[in-house]
């Protein structure tokens, strides 16, 4: 295409997500190449925008010949839409929407073609007076779909492997894996040329590849911008497979799980084996618009961990179509199976799955079936986690917020992900403000790589060669109940927990009785030394330095190391006691006595030293396999940082690290539980809390407690020294005086 035009084209595209800004910058680049002045103005769509931004998209609007609006699903911004959308519409020459609420696609107008009329015009049966009906009962799907989903919530035949919504987006896939055939009898003339253009425009749309936007782009502008009608017809839309698995070192998608085997094997020089390969699930606009430099970071990372990856392309909301297509070995003649009681019997072919798609397992960005989803995922029966990349806010805005993840994007990628039974969720990836795509970010991936390692290695490994560490504290913090925990008796449950663990092959010693075991671990030398409990561990400063990279900065809070709290002479206690391959350790105060709650709110602050030696003898000098915070609750997810979507400045990502994190924590406490899941990528393991009941007062202590009422209710004093005289009676009877 080769124009030459002075007069400027504006389109102003509303998207969700990271995958169409680089297509749309390099469509619009060619085209400016090509000689039109096109200028593409673009908002994200995901989050309910600020009034600053609300201002730059009236003024886009106001200056727009088209706007183009795709996959925008928030109600505050589609109200909004819609009213700026009728303020300004005699300025716009179209405007076209896919997939959005309904009464925003009624927002569509191209030429003669007026959605909002035209779904009036077609009854809800499908049915339509005008010759065209079938024509316009596909536009109608199309129009409706998206929020016939939304409107669908999960029903009781999930449970049988038919969740709800789930076959209405099938028979969506199908329709629109159908449109190119069908646009082929559709006349370009006449009537129908607007709703063909529409259908091209929604080809183009669903394979997002930067060809296709680039051509879409000029399909518009050819047709919809007056004094353009000379340009060159674009190509038809280029198909990409709708799943598949892909490498960033790959020639080309892989369509089965077969040749992606035989291509990995040959040229990665290392086996697929399921015990070693991490299954990732990835969105396809991502990949078919080039848009992955935040996957490719992320894969890099893992495979330099001596794991193999096989990351799947998922369909738009259903992960299970992908999990079952490339993660699964089929017994028998290996044909797929679709129903969810089918899988149990299935050998996986990954050891772990690793969702970057930062959406519902089922249901993606517009609805959440979690029984569909915990359903499947159980009978799968192997770790699920779900990464953060950050699609609803830049990189920048992360890194100098307080908080971390702005609210939207903790809903819909940390909190919706965690219904489903999803942990880790840790951030990898995002935009910078300057940039035209997402980027890994590289530290967080790789702790992300070295985690999966480890918590591959929790699998593999012979139990008799794990060590784990268990850490007991105080509850309430700071007030002396050493050994305890809300609704748990720790040191009895530490019995049962051993002994499991020694029944199952771990190589644990167990004393006879958990008063022995408390005796141990909290007596034990603990005079001579002057400490709470028994020294297990005695770390030299110069070692404690050589093994924290974060000295210098604890100093400046507690002043030089050792310090005071937990330490001897020149040396930090590290308190607990040694079972076999367990570790019993004791997590130090927080170290401000009153206020133990100080430094969750603080901006500033560190641990002490004594509490960060404890976490650097678990990892670096003890070499524990995993870590098991023993009750509700301990300090460390309480430490300052960010509030969801950690960076390695935070205190509780600097004091796990790298180590898998177990948590007993009580059932009946989640909002402090999601605390240490989201700071401290903390697995939950859920106890009950003790079945009490209020016994109440029973025979002579409920005539005393009637008699004290009567007395206090009594204003004569006659009646009172009356039933004072009972009361001292009664007292006697009762031995209470």
């Amino acid at each position: 295409m080769t124009v030459q035009s002075s007069a400027q084209v504006k389109i102003v595209v509303f998207y969700v997500g990271t995958s169409l800004l680089t297509p749309l910058r390099r469509a619009e680049r060619k085209i400016q190449d090509d000689g039109l002045e096109l200028k593409v103005a673009v908002h994200n769509s995901g989050a309910t925008w600020s009034e600053p931004e609300w201002r730059a998209v009236e003024q886009d609007l106001i200056q727009a010949d088209v706007v183009l609006i795709m996959h925008v699903t928030d109600s505050d911004n589609s109200q909004r839409l819609i009213k700026a959308l009728d303020r300004f519409h005699q300025s716009h020459h179209a405007v076209i929407v896919f997939n959005c609420l309904t009464e925003l696609m009624r927002k569509t107008s191209m030429g003669r073609l007026d959605l909002g009329r035209l779904m009036e015009m077609v009854a809800p049966s499908g049915r339509s007076g005008s010759k065209w009906g079938s024509s316009f009962r596909l536009v109608h799907r199309l129009g409706t779909w998206m929020s016939d989903l939304m409107s669908r919530r999960p029903t009781s035949q999930a449970k049988k492997g038919n969740p709800s919504g789930s076959g209405h987006f099938r028979s969506y896939h199908k329709l629109t894996g159908r449109l190119p055939k069908i646009l082929k009898f559709l006349p370009g003339a006449g009537k129908l040329k607007d709703i063909k253009n529409y259908l091209i425009l929604y080809c183009y749309f669903l394979q997002p590849t930067p060809k296709n936007i680039y051509s879409m782009l000029v399909h518009i502008i050819r047709h919809y911008v007056p004094g353009h009608q000379m340009l060159a017809a674009p190509d038809l839309p280029e198909i990409r497979p709708s799943t598949g698995l892909y490498h960033p070192l790959a020639p080309q998608l892989f369509e089965d799980f077969e040749g992606y085997r035989d291509w990995y094997e040959k040229s990665q020089k290392r086996k697929l084996d399921p015990k070693h390969t991490v299954g990732l699930l990835l969105m396809r606009p991502q990949i078919v618009s080039e848009a992955h430099h935040h996957y490719d970071g992320l894969i890099n990372a893992i495979e330099l961990q001596g794991l193999s990856v096989m990351p799947a392309i998922s369909t738009f909301m259903d992960n299970r179509e992908a999990c079952r297509a490339y993660f699964l070995d089929y017994p028998g003649n290996g044909e797929m199976v679709s129903a969810s009681n089918q899988v149990a019997k299935c050998r996986p072919r990954v050891s772990q799955i690793v969702s970057l798609t930062g959406f519902s397992f089922v249901g993606g960005p517009v609805m959440n079936d979690t029984e569909a989803s915990v359903e499947f995922l159980q009978d799968l029966n192997i770790p699920f986690r779900s990464m953060v990349s950050l699609d609803l806010q830049t990189v920048e805005s992360w890194e100098q917020s307080r908080v971390g993840l702005n609210p939207v994007q903790t809903a819909v990628q940390v909190a919706v992900p965690e219904l489903d039974g999803s942990t880790e969720s840790r951030l990898y990836g995002g935009v910078r403000q300057k940039s035209l795509q997402p980027e890994a970010l590289p530290e967080r991936c790789r702790l992300i790589a070295q985690r999966l390692a480890r918590w591959n290695r929790l699998q593999i490994i012979p139990r008799r060669q794990l060590k784990l560490a268990f850490l007991i504290f105080c509850f309430p913090p700071n007030k002396g109940n050493l050994g305890t925990a809300a609704d748990l008796d720790v040191f009895a449950s530490l019995e049962e927990v051993l002994g499991r663990l020694r029944s199952e092959g771990y190589a644990v010693e167990l004393p006879e009785t958990s008063d022995q075991l408390r005796k141990l671990v909290l007596e034990g030398n603990s005079q001579e030394w002057g400490m709470v409990a028994n020294v297990h561990y005695r770390m030299p400063v110069d070692e404690y330095r050589a093994l924290c990279p974060y000295v210098d900065e604890i100093e400046q809070e507690w002043g030089r190391a050792p310090g005071a709290i937990n330490s001897y002479g020149r040396e930090i206690m590290i308190l607990g006691a040694e079972l076999g391959k367990a570790f019993i350790g004791v997590q130090p105060t927080f170290g401000y006595e009153g206020d133990p709650m100080r430094m969750l709110a603080a901006e500033g602050g560190t641990p002490h030293h004594g509490f960060m030696a404890l976490y650097c003898y678990l990892e670096k000098v003890y070499h524990a396999d995993a870590i098991i915070h023993v009750g509700t609750h301990g300090a460390a997810e309480f430490m300052p940082g960010k509030q969801v979507g950690l960076s390695s400045g935070c205190w509780p990502d600097r004091l796990i690290g790298s180590l898998p994190h177990l948590y007993l924590y009580s059932v009946n406490n989640p909002s402090e539980g999601t605390i240490a899941k989201r700071r401290t990528s903390a697995e939950l393991i859920s106890y009950l809390t003790p079945p009490l009941e209020n016994a109440g007062l029973y025979k002579g202590l409920t005539m005393m407690k009637e008699l004290l009422n009567a007395y206090r209710q009594s204003t004569k004093e006659s009646e009172k020294r009356y039933l004072f005289a009972a009361i001292e009676e009664q007292a006697k009877v009762l031995n209470l005086s």
